[in-house]
């Protein structure tokens, strides 16, 4: 089971339909609201607890998988090991009965820098042979991910699908993969579209990475624009901040918005700590319950003014009982840290302040 929770960690045009997901009432919000369902304890009940904090509050669920792709058994269409097809099954079991799905894969390394490891007994397992000698555009990769991509679509029944996880990151951290990239992602698109074509597809865009670099940034976001009916945006920029929510720009999102205007926006996934973070993080960010509620009044103001699509708030609760028992001693424990006291309820399962505005929106 500890393989399979920490694989939730994942370290590291046709969107009228969105309207129809909030549901009926005198609903004024266009965008769905939700979490992804990591635990906060290595405990069987800390996953139900993760999804049982997802059913009150939120109506999306998000799925986020982020630890590598069962590259062998994807292109040979033979089955997945049997403890990772359970807890697919599993995990969707778990799904809140009208909930509307957010699903996000990836053929990239949790590093943002090459092809993704391999999923077997655990998440990111090395690449084995001849898989470890591939890149993007190898035709074997671009079969096997178009058809893991299908498989995941199959056992999920997502409203919306990412099949790209922090995309432009890749342009800066391998610049020579870009164009095999890219060539996979069309492969890729084609063969989705062909069987769904009206599911929302998209890659994901790091918008803290985007805003270090414009300059460098603005021709990769714009090849990843093109293969995606989403602008969703990836943000944790409590660290480019300093933890003030009042020093981001007014345009931050809307600055990316703006680059496909005739595109609906969303937030693929975001966090802000309520805490300061510290040791091992390399920097030290004074953060606050009052500043992540600000930051979080702040994401609701600019999803509201841009009618946004979805919001997928990355942690629902504190991991301090995870990161006691385990994740302290993982090799990407300095980054990790980070995210620990990012959850609307803290680690006793207690509500935040910015759990109330975001219930605000959440029943407007």
């Amino acid at each position: 089971m500890k393989q399979l929770l920490i694989l939730m960690l994942s370290l590291l045009p046709f969107l009228t339909s969105c309207g129809n997901i909030v549901g009926g009432g005198a609903s004024t919000r266009t965008y769905v609201m939700g979490f992804t369902a990591f635990p906060h304890a290595n405990l069987d009940s800390a996953v139900l607890d993760a999804w049982d904090a997802i059913a009150v509050s939120g109506d999306l669920a998000v799925i986020h998988e982020d630890g590598g792709i069962p590259w062998q058994e994807a292109l040979d269409g033979t089955p997945y090991d049997a403890s990772y097809a359970w807890w697919l099954d599993y995990v969707q079991s778990l799904i809140p009965v009208g909930h509307a799905v957010y699903l996000a894969v990836t053929p990239i390394s949790s590093s943002r820098d090459g092809l993704a490891l391999y999923r077997g007994v655990g998440s990111d397992e090395p690449l084995p042979p001849p898989w470890n000698t591939y890149t993007f555009n190898e035709p074997d990769v671009m079969t096997a991910f178009a058809n893991h991509c299908l498989n995941m679509i199959d056992i999920y029944d997502p409203d919306y699908f990412a099949f790209a996880i922090e995309a432009n990151m890749l342009a800066d951290l391998s610049p020579g993969e870009w164009q095999p990239f890219l060539t996979l992602l069309d492969h890729v698109h084609a063969a989705i579209r062909d069987v769904h074509p009206f599911l929302p597809i998209f890659a994901t865009i790091q918008a803290d990475y985007y805003h270090n670099d414009v300059g460098g940034q603005t021709v990769p976001v714009a090849d990843l624009l093109f293969y995606s009916d989403i602008v969703a945006v990836s943000s944790h920029a409590s660290s480019r901040f300093d933890g003030d929510p009042d020093a981001i720009p007014a345009d931050y999102f809307t600055a990316l918005a703006d680059l496909s205007p005739g595109k609906p926006f969303a937030i693929a996934e975001t966090t802000w700590p309520a805490e300061p973070v510290d040791d091992p993080y390399p920097v030290y960010i004074p953060a606050t319950e009052a500043t992540q509620q600000d930051y979080v009044e702040r994401l609701l103001t600019d999803c509201d003014e841009l009618s946004a699509a979805f919001i997928c708030w990355f942690l629902v609760r504190d991991f301090d009982d995870f990161w006691e028992s385990d994740l302290q001693y993982y090799p990407s424990a300095s980054i990790v840290r980070y995210w620990k006291d990012c959850g609307l309820y803290d680690g006793d399962g207690v509500e935040r302040p910015a759990l109330t505005s975001w219930m605000e929106a959440l029943e407007s």
